[in-house]
């Protein structure tokens, strides 16, 4: 019966976290999705996973980012191998197999939870609060930002290897007295590297739980401390050999954030405040945020944060005797997040998917002191049905905010949108809601975005990069080329710097110059898979102008050729305008229009490419035309502003 009741809850639960995530398979890649999963060459041949192991130049097609995660590299090439198209990677599969691991993820949790409150709870309740607490973590609104954010899988998958540890401690005895518990543990290392972690939690938890020789279980007992260490030196040199392992591995080139180590470290315990707030009230989460770095000890911030840890490890210590799962969990909570939130610096300050590991410290102190309430309040009959009650309401608003998180990180431009609201002051955030308005040719509100972020963060490789990219489109090409070789100026290591400035030089004919230019870039980054695809066809065109023009049709006009639609005549019309080439582009756009006439896209358009010939009255005829059809097209009417203002002049 027991069974039986067990599988009902798994099918139920795991039913949940598909509605939570149902809307969420067809996401995009993201961030930095981009160069460990889009542009990283490597991960498009399964054959390669083997060299994942000793060449971490595979990790990333960006050399400062190429860390040793073998396990995560071969993840991907796995389900990069499941998308239909090898050279434009659909992320579904990717969604699907994180989506998998959650469930998987959500199991172990369940079998955990269950082990820690089988003393305080009959069956039947253990079976529902374990169960009903391991979904609220697989659909918490904060964990949705990691199972969003597709290479964030390192955080989860490394987190699932750190529970199928604890399983295997608390569960086998073989595994117990053979360190057999240890083998998960390893493989999440490969993912991630705080999965070392495990050893530390284990340790506490042995303090904790387990007694000693002399049966005492006092966690302050140096005969206790000493106990532990003893029954878990093997793991511990196995963490320690690991680590300096995974350095041995790492190249050169890559770096954390080139981030000033004290500044870091004074930073995090504000850092952690917003953290634990978030599990908490999960109203703050960003994609990327615009905090500062703390520079002093007398700042606000680092008072108050050091007060509020204080407060937590004194609370911790207190009820470590009578109540030891809110110290496991406030303990589990402080320890994972050592590797992110201490002397280890990284580039940003904070990452809203980094607690993820962590938060499972919280939910264990919080579920338990739920279930302490309800003992201790236990002759009040209605308190347990209003806390089970209380817990389903919970887990359903949950579900209601991580698919609106999931709508969120549904397109680039609302994900990058919402980060220009909530991190105002950031200046990447600005550059790429920039490079969404540009990918639907406002170029207004484009150069707008670059503007504002450009004033937020003055020399940034990227936002001169994507100016350069908008002045060349709008026919700016002495300024673009400025933009490009400052880029390049403030980042020479950055592979991306001479991809989009070799692009550039192909663009405008100066073959011989866009082909040296992209092998300084292959230089840095071999695996670079939109690199390589721009020189094969730079050196192509160099070598037999016919056979690249045959190639450029194939790539440019087949679709219209074999389904000659109006969206299809747009998209073309949208190559040939960024390909500099405004008359083509009118033309498609007029076809477009005989099969769709009322196509306001179409319209605006061909707007668009007579401000760049500077035929005013013509861009206002078209512009004037596809507000007709769609009077509240923000594009149309900032093409149209465009076309009256340099009429008037």
């Amino acid at each position: 019966m027991n069974a039986l009741k067990k599988m009902m809850l798994a099918i139920i639960g795991g039913l949940i976290i598909w509605i939570a995530y149902s809307n969420h398979f067809h996401n995009p890649f993201a961030f930095d999705d981009d160069h460990t999963i889009v542009t990283n060459s490597a991960i498009r041949n399964t054959a390669n996973i083997p060299s994942f192991f000793y060449d971490a130049t595979t990790t990333s097609s960006y050399p400062a980012s190429q860390a040793y995660r073998p396990g995560l590299t071969a993840l991907n090439a796995i389900d990069a191998s499941w998308s239909k198209d090898n050279k434009d990677l659909d992320p579904f599969p990717f969604h699907v197999s994180i989506f998998i691991s959650v469930l998987v993820l959500g199991w172990l949790l369940y079998l955990f939870l269950s082990k820690l409150f089988k003393p305080y709870l009959t069956n039947n309740d253990n079976l529902f609060w374990s169960a009903a607490l391991a979904v609220l973590f697989c659909i918490h609104v904060a964990n949705s930002q990691t199972i969003n954010y597709i290479i964030a899988r390192a955080d989860s998958f490394s987190t699932l290897m750190v529970l199928a540890g604890f399983i295997c401690y608390l569960q086998f005895e073989k595994a117990r007295k053979y360190h057999l518990y240890m083998l998960p543990v390893i493989v999440g290392f490969f993912v991630k590297e705080p999965s070392i972690m495990f050893v530390p939690l284990l340790m506490l938890y042995k303090l904790l739980f387990e007694p000693h020789q002399d049966q005492t279980t006092n966690p302050i007992h140096p005969k206790k401390w000493l106990s532990v260490i003893k029954s878990t030196w093997l793991p511990l040199i196995i963490i320690v050999g690991l680590y300096f392992f995974s350095r041995s591995m790492t190249p050169a080139s890559w770096t954390s954030g080139n981030t000033d180590r004290w500044s870091y470290l004074i930073s995090q315990p504000y850092v952690i405040i917003h953290y634990f707030n978030n599990f908490y009230l999960p109203f703050n989460l960003v994609v990327d945020t615009d905090w500062t770095f703390v520079q002093t000890i007398t700042d606000d911030r680092f008072l108050i944060g050091i007060g509020f840890i204080f407060a937590l490890v004194l609370f911790a210590v207190k009820t470590a005797k009578n109540h030891p799962l809110i110290t496991f969990g406030i303990g589990w909570f402080l320890l994972a997040l050592a590797p992110t939130s201490s002397v280890f610096p990284l580039a940003e300050v904070l990452n809203d998917h980094r607690p993820f590991f962590p938060y499972i410290g919280l939910l264990i102190a919080s579920g338990y002191g739920i279930i302490w309430l309800l003992k201790r309040y236990q002759s009040k009959s209605v308190l347990k049905p209003i806390a089970s009650v209380g817990m389903l309401a919970v887990i359903g608003l949950h579900i209601v905010g991580t698919r609106q998180s999931n709508e969120i990180w549904s397109s680039s431009e609302s994900l990058w949108k919402e980060a220009t609201i909530k991190s105002p002051n950031n200046g990447r955030a600005w550059m790429n809601y920039g490079n969404c308005l540009m990918e639907r040719a406002d170029f207004v509100g484009a150069e707008n975005s670059y503007i504002v972020a450009e004033r937020l963060w003055p020399v940034y490789p990227y936002i001169k990069v994507n100016l350069g990219i908008l002045h060349a489109a709008t026919n700016r090409k002495v300024s673009a080329e400025a933009y490009f070789k400052e880029a390049l100026e403030l980042d020479p290591k950055n592979p991306q710097m001479y991809h989009f400035y070799g692009k550039f030089l192909s663009d405008n004919q100066r073959l011989k110059e866009s082909s040296n230019i992209l092998q300084k870039g292959l230089d840095l980054s071999p695996n670079h898979s939109e690199i390589l695809a721009l020189k094969a066809e730079v050196d192509l065109k160099l070598k037999n102008p016919k056979a690249y023009e045959e190639l450029k049709k194939t790539e440019a006009e087949t679709m219209v050729e074999n389904n000659p639609t109006a969206e299809n005549y747009l998209n073309l019309s949208l190559q040939h305008y960024n390909a500099g080439e405004c008359q083509k582009c009118i033309d498609a756009c007029l076809k477009s229009l005989e099969l769709k006439p009322d196509y306001a896209l179409a319209y605006n358009n061909i707007c668009t490419a007579y401000n760049q010939l500077k035929n005013w009255d013509k861009a206002i005829e078209y512009g004037e035309k596809g507000l007709k059809y769609d009077p509240t097209n923000e594009l149309i009417k900032g093409n149209l502003k465009i076309a009256y203002t340099n009429k008037g002049k």
